[in-house]
């Protein structure tokens, strides 16, 4: 497809996986990142996790902007030590090489890590000691329940929360989308829909390709009146094989 053909609008740290495929550098994405997120340490959850940072034997970060905003709150009290001293998981390539530049020493279960992978490979390290799951406000993981039903302890640690794109930002974004040869929509998620929709009134997604990310996706079309023409399987591997 030509140049900024694909219009693809999930946030750039959690889409970090998506762009080490080679395949993607060569497709035309036009990305418009409308998921974005600030800096939120939870007061009083941080106030609890710096008093017993050393406690923990295992840090999970699920991708790079939960790892991001952690270590931004790590190097504002100076505890880059003690986390260096931690057994560090990360559930993404894009996240391990963060956290090594961060001269972090990052374990990588595997290049493209599902929370079971995570899991699997805390419990051949030990099923002692507890875990410390950096997070977003108002986001789930699916890390921290499989961990408490297997009743290993797990302090999950809100540090960021999502916000508003800008509308200076976000007329921006609108003009690109006019003056673009958009062809394509790639819906990440189900809420991508929403936003999109949101976003870019004037856009026909009626008259353009729509790859779902995966089949809650294309369930979640459907129920809008859409039909998906592409479905991925919901992993980044996967949306990265049909585009």
């Amino acid at each position: 497809m030509s140049s900024e053909s694909i219009l693809f609008t999930a946030n750039e740290d959690l889409a970090a996986p998506l762009f080490q495929f080679d395949a993607v550098k060569k497709t035309g994405l036009l990305h418009l990142p409308l998921e974005t997120y600030e800096y939120y340490p939870e007061p009083e959850e941080g106030a609890v996790i710096q008093d017993k940072l050393d406690d923990f034997a295992f840090v999970v970060h699920a991708n790079l902007r939960n790892a991001r905003y952690f270590l931004q709150w790590v190097e504002e009290r100076h505890l880059l030590k003690q986390v260096q001293q931690r057994v560090n998981l990360a559930a993404d390539e894009p996240t391990a090489v963060f956290l090594e530049d961060k001269e972090i020493p990052a374990i990588l279960p595997r290049k493209d890590a599902k929370p079971i992978d995570v899991l699997e490979f805390l419990l051949r390290i030990s099923r002692d000691g507890s875990t410390l799951y950096p997070t977003t406000d108002q986001k789930t993981g699916e890390i921290p329940g499989l961990l408490q039903e297997l009743e290993m302890p797990v302090n999950e640690f809100t540090i960021c929360r999502e916000t508003s794109v800008p509308p200076v930002k976000l007329e921006k974004y609108r003009k690109r989308v006019i003056s673009a040869d958009v062809k394509s929509v790639l819906f990440h998620n189900r809420t991508s829909i929403l936003r999109i929709r949101k976003a870019f009134p004037e856009l026909d997604l009626s008259s353009i390709q729509r790859i779902a990310g995966s089949k809650g996706v294309a369930e979640k079309l459907k129920e809008e009146g859409l039909e998906a023409d592409v479905q991925a399987h919901g992993s980044w591997a996967s949306i990265a094989g049909v585009l």
